[in-house]
């Protein structure tokens, strides 16, 4: 993690490299192992559909290409909702020839039984105009999608977010920091709206009733997607938005973290908060999508979900790494070391304060969750952060 070079040590190439040895040392960094972690190698999201489950076979390269074979001139607009915002989004959609591959029908899996309804071929018309509008609606419901997901406002998680939107509006935090907090409230809204089932809203539903969906499904009562523009939203959601996204946060993390600046702590910290929330959720949406799909596996994607654990590990490695052995939601922290490791004003050091008053609170039911290997709660990273003498967990 360090930013000079790692020489491996050839008589125990597995083991501290001799750069860590040298530095361990003189340095409290010898807490942590030798770790050889990039936050660039960081897993945010989804790559797609589970294998033998895909919408489509269209797209494999992920090329954003347009449909071009049209069954119909006809043009509709339709409106699609995740539920967590207000405001739908607006699409234009046309019926389309199915090709070899496309999946033509919505199913779902309940006792062991296989359900599934046949759904009308349309897809969206114009996928650029669509990635604008899905960025428009990722920037006006960040508040929304946060009160529909972190419900409880005394929660750890509530007050974590919402100093990390305020500090992200706050002219008086540096650009960068506001930049970067930016970035990862957007990334994480929109990885949101890929675990989650998109339905039809509104007056025009391309001809599907409001029944077509029976008692058994989960999405009851609501039309759904077609899963070729399910596919088109995928496409858009995870290729093109969460991908920048994702690579304009990695960068900014890991140059702020190793700037390793005093002022910046804080944000580090948020930032870092958020991202492993999102570890837990895109976790718990792997496994309720092997629940749905009667899949015979704790999650859908086992190999993925892997990923995302490493990619928790690197960030949780990262920040201990930067605390220079000091644990600052411990009761041996005193104020002073506090402000000298983060420049904390008075407001946001009874944020610590607080944080650190409930980690202590939840000290026994957070053990329970590492012992147990329960992944999905929302805490099971988070709660990491709290840990002294933190070392990497192996998860699945």
């Amino acid at each position: 993690m360090q930013r000079i070079r790692c020489q491996i040590n050839p008589t125990d190439p597995n083991g501290p490299c001799f750069t860590c040895q040298k530095v361990s040392a003189n340095t409290r960094v010898r807490r942590l192992p030798c770790l050889r972690y990039k936050i660039t190698e960081v897993r945010l999201f989804k790559p797609g559909q589970v294998r033998g489950f895909e919408w489509t076979k269209r797209w494999r390269d992920n090329i954003v290409d347009n449909i071009s074979n049209w069954a119909s001139d006809e043009i509709r607009i339709i409106h699609v909702s995740e539920g967590y915002t207000r405001r739908p989004v607006e699409l234009r959609v046309r019926k389309f020839i199915p090709q070899e591959g496309d999946k033509l029908e919505r199913s779902w899996v309940v006792n062991g039984v296989k359900r599934s309804v046949s759904i009308p071929p349309y897809a969206i018309v114009d996928l650029e105009a669509a990635r604008k509008a899905y960025s428009e609606h990722i920037d006006r419901g960040i508040v929304e999608c946060l009160e529909a997901i972190v419900k409880s406002r005394r929660s750890l998680l509530w007050k974590t977010y919402d100093l990390a939107w305020q500090m992200a509006q706050d002219e008086k935090v540096s650009k960068d920091e506001r930049e970067l907090l930016q970035l990862t409230l957007r990334l994480w809204v929109s990885v949101r709206l890929t675990t989650k089932s998109t339905i039809i809203v509104g007056k025009e539903t391309l001809g599907m009733p409001s029944n077509i969906m029976d008692e058994s499904s989960p999405i009851h009562g609501c039309i759904p997607l077609p899963p070729v523009m399910g596919a088109q939203l995928d496409l858009i959601l995870i290729h093109q938005i969460q991908s920048a996204l994702r690579r304009d946060l990695l960068d900014k993390l890991q140059r702020m973290i190793q700037t390793n600046k005093q002022k910046t702590w804080l944000t580090s910290y948020l930032v870092t908060f958020i991202l492993l929330h999102n570890v837990a959720l895109i976790t718990n949406h792997d496994a309720s999508y092997a629940r749905k799909h009667g899949i015979q596996k704790r999650f859908a994607r086992e190999d993925k979900v892997r990923e995302y654990h490493l990619g928790a590990n690197i960030l949780l490695a990262y920040f201990h790494y930067c605390n220079k052995g000091i644990y600052p939601f411990s009761n041996e922290c005193k104020d002073q070391d506090l402000r000298n490791l983060a420049e904390l004003d008075d407001d946001r050091l009874n944020f610590v304060k607080e944080t650190r008053s409930y980690a202590v609170e939840q000290k026994c039911q957070w053990e329970r969750l590492h012992r147990e290997g329960l992944f999905e709660d929302d805490h099971f990273f988070v709660s990491q952060l709290f840990v002294e003498n933190w070392e990497p967990r192996t998860t699945v």
